[in-house]
């Protein structure tokens, strides 16, 4: 692809996305270039994607605090933090890249994209975040917002409805600790099975009271099916917000 029909087809695709009327198109060009590409074509480095990385990474996290802080009031820190580290972890935005078909116009050197740098999660995470960049520099942080939350929220809302999935045993603990600085005790009910195929059962107590059971193949996964079960049992005693 020669540079105009590279620019044709990027320009088209910023259109897609509601920004064909950018009067900066180099600096969406450069939010393309993976460090690989520079060096190879022997342009400065500065010409990376990695200062448009910088920006979009904070600007990124600041609108999915935004939006984790104002939908769920009643979540504590920990809980949003947990979130939020879900939702902008490479696998995530490689994701949303891919999705957007931004994977199709990153710039890598002919070894990188031999190796199938175009398929990896931390080049495809570098490249959104520098094109969330390149959005915020030539737009505003209003367009940013508006795009990351037009286009993701059926994808966070996944994420958000796993939230107690993310270690269920760290979250009672931490529960716990805020209560009265003690922590949850797991205890071995039973052992089933033969010694290749066994299936354990788990109780979790705290300050002496039982508060639920679990089962799982392992004593590890029966005790966080455990604290899941303890966290449910909880929240809808009230006694327990997310």
């Amino acid at each position: 692809m020669s540079i105009s029909d590279r620019e044709r087809a990027y320009c088209k695709f910023l259109d897609t996305l509601g920004f064909g009327n950018s009067d900066d198109f180099s600096l969406f060009e450069k939010a393309m270039r993976h460090t690989s590409y520079v060096h190879e074509v022997d342009i400065p480095i500065e010409c990376s994607y990695e200062r448009l990385e910088f920006i979009g990474d904070a600007v990124l996290k600041l609108v999915i605090s935004k939006y984790l802080y104002l939908k769920y009031p009643n979540y504590k820190e920990g809980i949003l933090s947990k979130l939020r580290g879900e939702i902008v972890a490479d696998k995530t935005l490689a994701q949303f890249a891919t999705k957007i078909g931004l994977n199709e116009f990153i710039l890598l050197s002919n070894n990188e994209r031999k190796s199938g740098g175009e398929h990896k999660q931390s080049i495809l995470a570098c490249a959104f975040e520098a094109f969330l960049g390149a959005i915020y520099l030539t737009c505003n942080f209003d367009r940013v917002e508006d795009f990351i939350v037009a286009n993701f929220s059926c994808d966070m809302c996944k994420i958000e409805e796993n939230i107690e999935k993310i270690n269920p045993k760290q979250q009672l603990q931490e529960y716990t600790q805020e209560i009265s600085h003690s922590l949850p005790e797991y205890v071995l009910v039973s052992k089933t099975g033969s010694e290749h195929n066994s299936t354990f059962e788990m109780a979790v107590y705290f300050d002496g009271k039982l508060l639920a059971k679990g089962c799982g193949k392992s004593k590890k996964n029966a005790q966080q099916e455990a604290a899941r079960n303890a966290l449910e049992y909880l929240k809808n005693e009230g006694l327990w917000k997310q």
